[in-house]
């Protein structure tokens, strides 16, 4: 699996990738609005690794990780999820997650434009949804910066250890993204 975008590279993950990975995941603020607890364990790191490694699409009711890498340096910088909804075939959610270092530098949103792209362009999928802690401006910005709409607010939803969080839930159709991008 493999995506370009004007600075990243998106693929397969690598050994080479564990380490990295294992940084950021185990960093509280990213790891504060996300499902995995910290310390976040090296078996569970090159787990994921093998897993994913020669995953070339994704599969219904399985996440499918890609590394993020920076087309100029070769570093990974983060990754981005995508689900196959069981329930429905041509639906799909993604997630994302970079290292603090390069938040706010676009990356993520150039991560989703492109993924985005694959999911509706190559694969046809109907509808790509999306969904963050109503904390984690970053990521629900992120996710109205590529063309997201929001669709739902739950309040005190998922469970996070022994509370719960609020949620946004976001929504795009295929008819929107080719709107969207007929626009420039």
């Amino acid at each position: 699996m493999l995506l370009n975008s004007p600075r990243l590279v998106i693929r397969n993950f690598k050994d080479s990738d564990i380490e990295s990975f294992l940084v950021y995941r185990n960093i509280p603020e990213v790891a504060k609005y996300q499902g995995w607890k910290i310390p976040y364990p090296r078996e569970l790191a090159v787990q994921l690794v093998d897993e994913m490694r020669d995953v070339e699409l994704p599969h219904v009711g399985h996440w499918m990780q890609l590394a993020l890498e920076l087309r100029e340096t070769g570093e990974m910088v983060g990754d981005i999820g995508v689900r196959i909804k069981r329930e429905d075939a041509r639906q799909a959610v993604i997630g994302f997650t970079l290292a603090p270092i390069h938040w706010r530098k676009g990356y993520a949103t150039e991560a989703i434009t492109a993924v985005l792209g694959f999911l509706f362009d190559e694969l046809g999928l109907h509808r790509i949804s999306a969904d963050c802690d109503t904390e984690n401006a970053g990521s629900w910005h992120t996710l109205e910066k590529v063309g997201f709409r929001r669709e739902a607010h739950f309040v005190e939803s998922y469970p996070m250890g022994d509370d719960y969080a609020s949620e946004y839930v976001y929504g795009m159709l295929q008819r929107e993204w080719r709107a969207r991008k007929s626009l420039g």
